[in-house]
């Protein structure tokens, strides 16, 4: 357990040192500073108090979606990078098994996401009771955006992480990343109609869709929806491995 620890460690380190980590830090939080100030100094103050500047900037229907966008071409380079400059051959001829050092770059990966996220939160909360109406905030309908969005841009992450392994390519990763995530829309309305439509990702990662009593298909649920979700992520994952540990390095 010490020795994967200190495999993740190392993985964080390789990104701290790189000056593009922080520039998704300062593109959210320069994102929320400025959202709340326009709000604070327009009309826009009248209809929107703290509550609907925070859902605003991390709710999927809102900024929140440029998570998914940082996480696409994050998770690219994880994997990617370490193929095309040729270290990963360096990891391999340690007393490492592959499995280690894969599952070392995930963990990196969603800790990086979740940190962002919990970043990108107090810069909200903050601005939110600084400058807007607080009293109407709410809590609980906050932390239920900021799950909802944190779990579709880890689905979202795992998918570019199997595309990563799969191609080695960060610019086919990202591509692909890309198109999937410009054409899901797209997808979610021509193949709703179908009964079998409910077992495809993309009907299912939303979870804001079951707000106020709704679902993106008659019959769904909820807990449908978040097993879809574990049976998605498992599956993105076993191929990962399978792929990661019988391929030439």
């Amino acid at each position: 357990m010490s020795n994967f620890l200190k495999l993740v460690q190392n993985e964080s380190q390789k990104l701290y040192k790189k000056k593009s980590f922080f520039i998704a830090y300062a593109i959210m939080a320069i994102m929320a500073i400025a959202a709340a100030i326009i709000i604070n100094q327009t009309v826009l103050r009248e209809n929107m108090g703290a509550t609907d500047y925070v859902n605003l900037i991390l709710g999927l229907d809102g900024f929140g979606s440029i998570f998914v966008l940082i996480a696409i071409i994050f998770t690219a380079s994880i994997v990617t990078i370490e193929h095309q400059l040729g270290t990963i051959k360096f990891l391999l001829i340690r007393a490492h098994s592959r499995s280690t050092i894969l599952a070392s770059k995930y963990v990196t990966l969603i800790l990086y996401i979740i940190a962002l996220m919990l970043f990108t939160s107090i810069i909200a909360l903050v601005m939110g009771v600084l400058l807007l109406d607080t009293s109407n905030l709410s809590i609980t309908l906050v932390v239920k955006n900021i799950g909802n969005t944190l779990l579709y841009t880890v689905v979202y992450a795992t998918l570019m992480f199997m595309f990563g392994v799969l191609t080695r390519s960060m610019g086919a990763t990202i591509g692909i990343g890309l198109v999937l995530n410009f054409v899901e829309g797209i997808f979610v309305m021509l193949l709703s109609r179908y009964e079998w439509a409910k077992y495809t990702l993309f009907l299912n990662t939303d979870l804001s869709a079951y707000d106020n009593g709704g679902a993106p298909m008659e019959g769904m649920t909820i807990g449908f929806s978040s097993i879809m979700i574990v049976l998605y992520i498992a599956l993105f994952l076993t191929i990962s491995f399978a792929v990661f540990n019988k391929r030439d390095i």
